[in-house]
């Protein structure tokens, strides 16, 4: 971070717009890339000798949403302390409040400064709307090795259907037997496979959000006791126009 105002000015725009990008890159990523995040392996088992052999499928988990917020954060967090710095530096001396949400302590910061957190505060509150969640009617858990979920091994059997001879009257003296020639369903294999993701439960997602609807309400609360203060009037307008206007108007 720059120690000098000059030098901070210098790359607070940049830094800012760097963030902004980071915020709508990753919003689109989880809008329209979700698949990204999604995995599976999927092997078949022959039941049969000799049977037909199937390829094992496999999809790699492109992503995760972890990854993918702490990459952008990294920007997004460079963003937020230039502007945040700015505002702090030209408001030097002004009347503060301090920012607490909870039993957190984020520091003692200005009217102006809470302003700008504010906003930065509603864009990110819409980055954490679009965060994509684990499929609700499959059953998840960490795998803490490979830091994404996983499903349990799901089982489904693959049939074919066979012709088979179905003695339906056995033969006698008096009359040859009588068959129906019928299509079953034989069991010739069975795929197993097993669902990753690095997408988030609903209940995680869900607790960001309120994490920065906390921060919203505190910052406002703050930002309420730094406007607490007596106004104190400067009289310059009128000095203004009579220098501009002296001897003419």
């Amino acid at each position: 971070m720059a120690n000098k105002l000059h030098e901070l000015l210098a790359v607070e725009q940049d830094r800012k717009h760097k963030a902004n990008h980071a915020i709508g890159d990753t919003k689109k990523l989880f809008e329209k890339k979700a698949p990204h995040f999604d995995g599976m392996t999927k092997r078949y088992v022959a039941l049969e000798e000799n049977s037909e052999q199937i390829p094992d499928e496999c999809k790699e988990i492109v992503t995760t949403v972890k990854s993918s917020l702490t990459d952008a954060m990294e920007i997004i967090v460079k963003g937020i302390d230039a502007h945040i710095s700015k505002e702090e530096t030209n408001a030097s001396g002004t009347a503060k409040a301090e920012l607490i949400v909870g039993d957190t302590n984020l520091g003692i910061f200005s009217a102006t400064s809470l302003l700008a957190l504010e906003s930065h505060l509603n864009k990110l509150k819409d980055l954490y709307a679009q965060v994509p969640v684990l499929e609700s009617t499959k059953k998840w858990h960490m795998d803490e090795q490979e830091g994404v979920y996983k499903t349990a091994e799901e089982v489904k059997f693959r049939s074919v259907k066979r012709p088979k001879v179905i003695v339906k009257y056995e033969a006698t003296k008096e009359h040859p037997a009588q068959t129906d020639l019928l299509y079953l369903d034989f069991q010739v294999g069975k795929y197993e496979t097993v669902y990753t993701s690095g997408r988030v439960p609903l209940t995680q997602k869900n607790q960001m959000i309120q994490r920065i609807n906390a921060l919203l309400e505190a910052v406002k609360v703050a930002r309420s006791k730094a406007n607490n203060v007596d106004v104190n009037n400067i009289k310059i307008g009128q000095k203004i126009f009579d220098f501009i206007h002296h001897d003419i108007v």
